[in-house]
């Protein structure tokens, strides 16, 4: 949209603003926007009616405030015009301030937040099925390689999916932010963490959650900084795994993760003409392979053949 429409939108919920600046838009289509008035900062989140609304991440932001985890305070969700309006928590979000210094107490932090939110009880949210992972993994297939890269997964490849899902079957199932990324995480001042873009928020396998922070898209998997990490959120989580499970725990998750995601961008890609995450797409594919079990013959297919022809498309737009 326009900042002349957000304004506009923005006026029509009684928030009169001098400007409207982007954020971010995401996959998901919703668009951010920081509206400026009087020397105040607000955020407006905008979702077109036709896919979808607000009115989950409301009910959650409210949820999860009760039990004490930070989020962004909801204003104002008006339905009919497809906007929420928040507490607007700045620009520091992990993905722009982590480094090497401050990368351990962050990624703890992170994690602390993350077990906070998995350790809620009794929440009314979708269980995560076998179906609706396979589905999710099968835009790997599907979307990734037979539409974007032009090429046919082979027999490797399915075999990946079904041991994927067989693996995510066995392992424990909690709370799952189900985007829980440097992206989604905005520190204070005082490094206190809160959590964004929660609607999504379901029950599913406890890897989902710990690849999304520790198998970073925009950087290359570290195991020993992985292990490290799982070994800080064993001694804080009363999750009855030891080093070797939670880290196939980790695996399993971040497989299904990195294959869904790659066949969600370019989805996005060709039907919205969204190139803004294509960039993106080498390093997810690249820890995917490196978490791979080094015995799995989809390993060759990916650096033999996926890989190149990656390299060859993204050369080609």
């Amino acid at each position: 949209m326009k900042e002349s429409e957000i304004i506009e939108l923005a006026t029509q919920c009684g928030y009169e603003c001098e400007r409207a600046i982007a954020l971010k838009l995401e996959a998901s289509g919703r668009e951010y926007w920081r509206l400026i008035y009087n020397s105040n900062h607000l955020v407006l989140c905008f979702l077109d009616k036709s896919n979808g609304n607000h009115l989950e991440f409301c009910n959650l932001a409210e949820m999860l405030s009760s039990h004490n985890v930070n989020v962004p305070k909801v204003l104002l969700h008006n339905p009919e015009l497809g906007i929420t309006i928040q507490e607007d928590l700045g620009d520091d979000d992990l993905l722009e301030i982590l480094n090497e210094s401050n990368k351990t107490e962050l990624t703890h932090k992170s994690l602390e937040l993350l077990i906070q939110i998995q350790e809620i009880p009794n929440l009314d949210v979708q269980n995560l099925s076998a179906d609706e992972l396979l589905d999710q993994i099968s835009l790997f297939s599907e979307v990734f390689c037979k539409e974007f890269l032009e090429i046919e997964a082979d027999k490797s490849i399915l075999e990946l999916s079904a041991a994927t899902i067989k693996n995510l079957s066995d392992h424990p199932k909690l709370n799952c932010h189900f985007d829980f990324e440097r992206r989604n995480l905005i520190a204070s001042e005082a490094n206190v963490i809160s959590v964004i873009d929660f609607q999504d928020l379901c029950i599913g396998p406890i890897g989902i959650d710990l690849a999304g922070i520790l198998l970073d898209h925009y950087l290359i998997f570290d195991e020993f900084f992985v292990k490290d990490s799982l070994a800080f959120y064993k001694t804080k989580s009363a999750v009855d795994l030891n080093a070797d499970e939670l880290f196939e725990c980790f695996r399993w998750g971040g497989i299904q993760r990195n294959m869904r995601i790659l066949g969600t961008l370019s989805r996005l890609y060709m039907n919205n003409k969204r190139s803004f995450r294509l960039n993106d797409l080498p390093m997810i594919l690249d820890n995917l392979i490196n978490i791979l079990p080094n015995n799995w013959s989809c390993k060759n297919y990916m650096l033999d053949t996926i890989k190149p022809r990656l390299t060859e498309k993204l050369a080609s737009l």
